[in-house]
């Protein structure tokens, strides 16, 4: 806990997304006392009146709030350091055997690492099946361990308690010959009431003994096709019960999540929902690509959001969620990563270009579609964000009373490589030029965790060579054993989702690319 103030110097400081210019102060300082901001303003005014407080940077950099993972799975070592490369989400669920999965105690020290030296201070691990006798033992270790790298935490345990394995998965064992069956049923072996119990369970642990004001626990239902109604409105009302707390739900994914739900329920899966009662304020749906006007609508209608991840979109296939839509329409919108940066190395402003570079196709109506902004932008990675981890009016900004999570950049290559032109808009600049490798010292509530690029407080060395220990064992042999079983599968499982698209009409993109004339 820090016990003195800080004083951060930036040559520029953008302090708020929601404010004009994002609030820039040229030759600016971040007053930090204890965990949060207690004023910006001119440099030369705070340093005299504070002539006490410790000094961080020497007028020639950039500071910025830090920025927030909205969405991440914390596997740490990413697909394509394990060897296994990208393909449709669908064949995903069945790659996993050929690659190596750290367990939570080296897989989130290691997702918290990577993104603190690029400049995110707040990550969202997005659980996916925290299931099981060992669940909770995992949950904690890797909670545990985050906390130990200073990055600020937002935990949502996952869970699937239907169509694990495919969608319609019952059907789907079915259609199987009777060889490649018996291969399958294992993974679809469970029972669907106990998972939910055991769900609720593990979320009511976790959140007795991690939630406060400082890091968040709070509920995930996987996918929007991948739990029961009863389970979703269970954890509808828990969460509503805890003051409304945070939800978020993989949602409209994939073409094949958008069949499925006209087929299964004649809708899209989003109005099936919220026939639940599951669109509303607290929840966030991540990806929604595969939305329609009706969604849109719906969405901005309810104050619901949505989290982005370009790179992670165009990894796996699964097209172009309508930003720009989303947000004429007023729909909260948050970045994540999803661990599939587009350069493999979590760099949020490389994500933050992608959105800023994806979501310029609005049109051709040069007078009725503007680009997003760099205000748009930035306010997507910082105060978007918060809002969807609980955190609204806490983080985002660098304003009087909230916490103290920001960001120094050198910006030499910015501004000297060769020249940029004098009076130029910085944020602009910071969407179009800054790199997660000009992050130079990161403060996360009031706390150095991050100084001339070195961490302060934690051995990374230490882990990469935990990391790299338990990696060198390679794959484990039951895992191996299942690898042959999932290539055999693969082909059968692919033309079962494929065949779903006949309830799909793809002819009107929100986006107008090109033409073939």
């Amino acid at each position: 806990m820090p016990t003195t103030s800080l004083l951060l110097r930036g040559r520029y400081v953008i302090t708020d997304a929601a404010r004009d210019g994002c609030g820039l102060i040229e030759d600016g300082g971040v007053l930090i006392a204890g965990q949060r901001v207690a004023e910006t303003g001119p440099f030369a005014d705070l340093a005299r009146r504070h002539p006490q407080a410790r000094v961080i940077g020497d007028g020639s950099h950039l500071v910025m709030p830090g920025l927030i993972d909205a969405h991440s799975h914390g596997h740490g070592l990413s697909r394509i350091q394990a060897g296994v490369f990208f393909d449709y989400l669908e064949n995903m669920i069945l790659d996993w055997p050929w690659r190596v999965a750290l367990p939570q105690e080296l897989a989130c020290p290691l997702t918290a690492i990577r993104h603190l030296r690029m400049g995110f201070t707040t990550v969202h691990h997005n659980g996916w099946d925290n299931m099981g006798a060992k669940a909770l033992a995992q949950a904690r270790a890797g909670i545990a361990r985050y906390k130990e790298t200073g990055i600020r935490l937002a935990y949502s345990p996952a869970v699937r308690n239907i169509n694990r394995f495919a969608c319609d998965e019952r059907e789907f064992l079915q259609s199987l010959p009777p060889d490649l069956r018996a291969l399958a049923e294992p993974f679809t072996a469970y029972d669907s009431q106990a998972v939910g119990e055991q769900y609720l369970e593990l979320f009511e642990a976790l959140y007795a003994e991690h939630n406060s004001d400082v890091h968040h626990i709070f509920l995930s239902p996987s996918w929007a096709h991948g739990v029961t109604p009863d389970l979703l409105r269970r954890i509808k009302a828990r969460a509503d019960e805890l003051g409304g707390i945070p939800l978020h739900i993989h949602t409209l994914q994939t073409p094949h999540q958008r069949a499925y739900g006209l087929m299964k329920h004649g809708k899209s899966l989003l109005a099936y929902l919220d026939d639940l009662g599951l669109v509303d304020r607290n929840i966030t749906y991540g990806h929604a690509i595969w939305v329609d006007e009706k969604d849109i609508a719906l969405l901005a209608r309810r104050d619901a959001s949505v989290s982005n991840h370009p790179s992670c979109n165009f990894h796996v296939r699964n097209g172009i969620a309508p930003v720009y839509e989303f947000l004429k329409a007023g729909v909260n919108v948050a970045m994540g990563v999803d661990d599939k940066s587009i350069n493999d190395d979590d760099d949020p402003f490389m994500e933050m270009r992608m959105m800023h570079k994806v979501h310029r196709v609005g049109g051709f109506d040069l007078e009725n579609t503007p680009p997003l902004s760099a205000r748009d932008v930035i306010r997507i990675a910082t105060l978007n964000g918060a809002r969807v981890l609980g955190f609204e009016g806490q983080l985002g900004a660098l304003a009087p009373g909230q916490f103290a999570d920001a960001i120094v950049l050198d910006i030499d290559e910015m501004m000297t490589d060769p020249w940029v032109k004098p009076g130029i808009d910085i944020p602009e600049l910071v969407v179009h030029r800054a790199k997660g490798t000009q992050v130079r010292t990161v403060v996360v509530g009031g706390r150095v965790v991050v100084e001339d690029r070195r961490f302060v407080d934690y051995d990374v060395d230490a882990l990469f060579r935990e990391v790299r220990a338990f990696c060198d064992r390679g794959v484990s042999p039951a895992a191996a054993k299942d690898a042959d079983a999932m290539k055999r599968l693969m082909p059968h499982h692919q033309r079962w989702h494929n065949a779903m698209l006949k309830h799909l009409d793809v002819s009107q993109p929100f986006y107008l690319m090109n033409g073939r004339r």
